[in-house]
């Protein structure tokens, strides 16, 4: 069989045991030759890119690129960017505009939260509720809520929010799919949704408390006499602290991970009433030591050092650096520096573990500032930008498409897609969440299935699951007839990317537009026939795919 392409691991320890893990749990993968499993077999589905260095540098560094503060700020916290989104920035001012999103309760969502209740209302429910409410097949509540983020990224007005859902999903990551599946929409608006720029120790405890993280990670077998070690391995890996320091140090030792095992044993489900449950006949009682932390443990005492135990964990300074590091990855660039980290984890002692403050601070950063086109898009902002480009205002379903039935066509061909780009979201199969680096997303196979998703999305006619009150790509874009193409490529470049484009590219784009005319106005036909294949073009371009 032919070897599964990797992708560089996030932390030092590699992904060799979390890729087994998603093997296993899928059969193995049968390769075809783009290197994709089969649908048939249900295997997991992996970025496709081939073994590339860990880092990508000077992604920009032929296109000279020319941009605004305003569009930086727009492309790296917005899930779906738009040139109106960065007049609300340039108006508030850059300052203003970061505060009001941090304030994110005080902004209206209802569009995106009416179309949420109408379509999928099972990712607001708690297990028991789904159940009932799906007539027994509760694993539709992890479909909902993947589909569901597609309808938030596009339709949202808390741009900064519900990128920051994205990016603690990833981070307390429970796969949509699987043995969790009737959790994972609970656990995203009980944990995730509620406390994604909240305190990250809310988070931690939240989440270590929720079935979803439990059940994901088989605590639910942890016990005194058979110890399960995935929830204490992934606390300390994935969670909090991370494998190593700044100087390659260890953070931790195994024996460590098995006295973190012990601490969560008897931390579990229970089944009937489908809730947390603490069986203390399954704990293991008595002093523990935990990178350097001793904990009694005494008889009855399971909840409260638990509870202790994630305190400690949230306020260590391994688990400030390493949502310093999270957070400055997602937002500023693949290699943030190290005193970038330092300093915000600075913030984040001194603020109580709060997330709302880590984030200012690092988006008034003059790191931030500086990595203009220094973060690609994952297929999920694409994909949602090009919807939204063309304002849609709300999504149009057949009479099957529901979440009792035909619940993948709720946004048409919109999941499908995500499907063929190995992105749908909260699919991803390890417990490591979504990787978030170009090398993970720059592969061969992986620009093919982006290039087919561009062409599906502009040149397919006009999407009546999406429906614009634009009614077409040329009004959505304000083009008239009789403007000089010149103009035309260079608006069309400009409001959908924010960068100015180089003069040798933006010919293709004039060159696309004409097509065969030698006038330099365009006419109505070529906008009809000629705009699909100008906007393919734009939305295959590294401009368009540059954060």
């Amino acid at each position: 069989m032919t070897a599964l392409p990797t992708v560089p691991p996030p932390a030092a320890s590699g992904p060799s045991r979390r890729a087994a893990l998603g093997l296993a749990a899928g059969g193995g993968l049968a390769l075809t030759a783009f290197g994709r499993a089969t649908p048939a077999q249900a295997a997991p589905v992996y970025p496709m890119s081939p073994v590339l260095p860990a880092v990508i540098g000077d992604l920009a560094k032929s296109l000279d690129l020319t941009s605004t503060k305003e569009w930086h700020l727009a492309r790296r916290v917005c899930p779906a960017p738009t040139k109106a989104i960065v007049a609300q920035i340039a108006e508030l001012g850059t300052t203003a505009w970061i505060d009001k999103q941090l304030n994110w309760t005080k902004i209206s969502d209802k569009t995106a939260d009416k179309l949420i209740k109408k379509h999928l209302s099972f990712t607001t429910m708690t297990a028991s509720q789904l159940v009932k409410a799906s007539k027994n097949e509760a694993w539709r509540g992890g479909k909902a809520l993947s589909t569901s983020r597609t309808i938030r990224q596009v339709f949202t007005k808390r741009y900064l929010y519900e990128s920051m859902v994205d990016t603690m999903a990833d981070h307390l990551y429970v796969c949509a799919d699987g043995k969790a599946s009737d959790l994972a929409a609970w656990f995203d608006w009980s944990v995730i949704r509620k406390y994604a720029l909240g305190k990250f120790s809310d988070m931690l405890y939240a989440a270590v408390r929720h079935p979803g993280l439990l059940v994901y990670l088989d605590n639910q077998y942890n016990s005194a006499d058979n110890p399960n070690e995935n929830l204490g391995r992934e606390l300390l890996e994935l969670h909090t602290v991370g494998v190593e320091d700044a100087d390659g140090n260890p953070r931790y030792t195994e024996d460590d991970v098995r006295a973190s095992a012990l601490l969560l044993t008897g931390h579990g489900y229970n089944w009937q009433k489908r809730t947390y449950a603490f069986h203390a006949d399954q704990h293991h009682f008595g002093e523990l030591t935990i990178m350097g932390k001793t904990y009694a443990n005494a008889e009855g005492d399971g909840p409260a050092t638990l509870k202790a135990y994630l305190r400690d964990l949230a306020a260590h300074r391994g688990t400030a650096e390493h949502i310093a590091r999270r957070l400055a990855t997602r937002y500023v660039s693949d290699t943030p520096s190290t005193a970038l980290i330092s300093k915000l984890a600075d913030v984040y002692e001194a603020n109580g573990t709060s997330l709302k403050a880590v984030l200012r601070a690092l988006l008034l950063s003059d790191e931030f500032a500086e990595e203009v086109g220094s973060k690609w898009r994952r297929p999920q902002e694409t994909l949602a930008t090009m919807i939204k480009a063309r304002k849609p205002y709300k999504i149009k379903t057949g009479k099957n498409d529901t979440q009792t039935k035909n619940l993948w066509n709720i946004t048409g061909t919109a999941q499908w897609l995500l499907y063929l780009e190995d992105h749908q979201p909260r699919m991803w199969p390890v417990v490591n969440g979504y990787p978030d680096k170009a090398g993970a997303w720059m592969g061969t196979a992986a620009l093919l299935s982006s290039w087919y998703t561009a062409n599906a999305r502009t040149n397919w006619g006009n999407d009546e699951d999406w429906p614009s009150k634009s009614g077409s790509w040329r009004s959505a874009l304000g083009l008239k007839t009789g403007m000089l193409a010149t103009d035309a490529a260079k608006k069309i470049t400009r409001d959908l990317t924010g960068y100015t484009w180089k003069q040798e590219h933006l010919d293709i784009v004039v060159a696309r537009l004409k097509g065969d005319a030698t006038v330099e106005t365009l006419s109505a036909n070529q906008l009809k026939y000629n705009l699909g294949i100008a906007l393919d073009f734009v939305f295959c371009s590294p401009y368009f795919k540059l954060r």
